[in-house]
């Protein structure tokens, strides 16, 4: 149904394993090795356990494909039987000709199969899954099938995969023997933060993805925290997310879509996430404006006069009324703010100085002033200025009874502490970008890099040379030097852009 609208040839997160899909994680590569190297040096019996939904039976196809021609594989997907139908079941898939149902017939069949493969140079590897669900006579049988060797070299290699309950079967008294048999075990653990990002991305380029970031960073957080990094989990809300994204005509799959699917697949059909999260919200700016209409009730009867108050001269410049008369110079005694609170008292009052409940201190340097366009607290020497505008040349601010000053920027410069405090809410997505990294997002943070005279390519890859940038302005902001555009950061870059747009 999404296929053709995101431009896939396919779905990419089918639960039915195939193995063009298989995304070779750290794990998934160290599990593939040892099944590789236990065969290729005969060592019998390979232990591989996972939870539910880690990729085994991917894993145990994929084995399958990368196996020398001159191998002969049977796979036993369904244990759930007798030891005689096992038996049976392992000669059919071999290509053995035999309708028995003697225990002996059965494995002797097996043996004179084994002998010739053994002739001919080649190799037989016997892979069975949900090995969990095997009774302990089954495994005594399977058992008995590693018997069948020459003096030097076992005749079947023999893979057990299986959930990890299957190791602690092994450890009853009662299959010590088959235990003690197994040389080599290796367990398939989740998928990390990155690995799920990596596996989404993977999945949607072997669909025909034309795009790599169809899943925003805040989906693939949430992604990987519903799941896990169990693949099938993965697999299961990334299918339901790009299918809400379809029904909703977004091109992105972004966090609230997949709180969306989250919440379906578990069952819950109510209200969207998306709209529930924007309770807390709501509820936090009625609180705030509740609590300034109670402390600072003259606020809101004097808010025209804070939005167009009359603008003041310093020193240094001095105006002319309408009428000719000069206006009174203020020097920086008259309009410094000496305290804090009154400051932000004052930042309340003006458009977008309230943003939000988070803080955001900066240090930028007086020349990068120009880009703190949201109204913000500057530290000027004995207290404080309310920051509303600044360009290369002058800087206007509010200060002590809400007056308006221009300040030319060399004066400024004298009193600036170079402290800027603003506040802002925290993104719902969380998102963040490093090297490596790709797609719409970091092409984004490029341009407004650009546009802030930072030299970087704007072709949408996160290279050294983008990280370098993005230190070089996290060292004239004073944030954290990283090189990685992590919540601060972006929180620059948002207000940027905004100004440039």
């Amino acid at each position: 149904m999404f296929e053709d609208f995101f431009g896939l040839i396919e779905n990419p997160f089918n639960l039915t394993p195939d193995p063009k899909y298989l995304f070779l994680s750290e794990v998934h590569k160290e599990a593939l090795s040892h099944l590789q190297y236990g065969i290729d040096q005969r060592k019998g019996f390979v232990l591989i356990t996972g939870e539910v939904g880690t990729g085994k039976t991917t894993l145990c196809r994929s084995l399958l494909a990368s196996l020398p021609g001159k191998t002969r594989t049977a796979l036993i997907l369904n244990p759930s039987l007798s030891d005689v139908e096992l038996l049976q079941a392992i000669n059919q898939d071999f290509g053995i000709s035999s309708s028995s149902t003697s225990r002996k017939e059965l494995l002797d069949d097996l043996y004179d199969f084994l002998i010739q493969v053994f002739i001919q140079g080649e190799n037989a590897v016997l892979i069975i899954d949900e090995c969990q669900n095997l009774t302990p006579g089954v495994l005594e049988q399977i058992r008995l099938l590693s018997n069948l060797e020459t003096e030097k070299e076992k005749l079947l290699q023999i893979v057990m995969i299986g959930q990890p309950e299957l190791a602690q079967m092994l450890q009853s008294p009662g299959l010590r023997q088959i235990n003690d048999r197994i040389v080599l075990r290796y367990h398939l653990w989740p998928l990390s933060r990155r690995e799920t990002r990596d596996y989404l991305r993977h999945r949607m380029e072997v669909a025909g993805a034309a795009r790599s970031d169809v899943f925003t960073l805040g989906a693939q957080r949430l992604i990987h925290q519903y799941s896990q990094g169990l693949p099938r989990r993965v697999n299961a809300i990334a299918e339901r997310s790009l299918l809400i994204a379809y029904l909703k005509g977004k091109r992105r799959v972004t966090r609230s879509i997949a709180a969306e699917a989250r919440e379906e697949l578990k069952g819950n059909y109510g209200e969207p996430a998306g709209r529930k999260s924007l309770l807390v919200p709501v509820f936090a700016v009625t609180a705030v404006a509740a609590v300034i209409a109670i402390v600072w009730p003259s606020i809101f009867s004097e808010l025209s006069e804070y939005m167009a108050p009359t603008i003041v001269a310093t020193d240094h410049e001095v105006p002319k009324a309408d009428d000719g008369e000069e206006i009174i110079p203020l020097s920086p005694d008259q309009y410094v703010i000496p305290d804090y609170v009154e400051a932000l008292e004052i930042l309340t009052t003006v458009k977008d100085g309230l943003a939000g409940p988070e803080t955001l201190n900066l240090h930028p340097d007086p020349g990068r002033l120009k880009f703190i366009i949201r109204p913000s607290i500057a530290s000027v020497e004995k207290g404080y200025v309310v920051l509303v505008y600044a360009t290369d040349d002058f800087v206007r601010v509010l200060g002590r009874n809400r007056a308006l000053v221009e300040i030319p920027m060399g004066e400024f410069r004298s009193l600036y502490k170079w402290n800027i405090i603003l506040t802002y809410a925290k993104g719902p997505d969380d998102e963040f970008y490093t090297r490596g990294d790709s797609g719409y997002g970091v092409e984004r943070i490029q341009h407004i890099l650009a546009a802030m005279g930072y030299p970087v390519e704007q072709d949408g890859f996160y290279d050294i040379t983008t990280a370098a940038a993005v230190e070089r302005m996290q060292e004239d902001f004073g944030l954290k030097r990283d090189g990685v555009a992590g919540e601060e950061t972006l929180v620059v870059f948002d207000m940027v852009e905004k100004g440039m747009q």
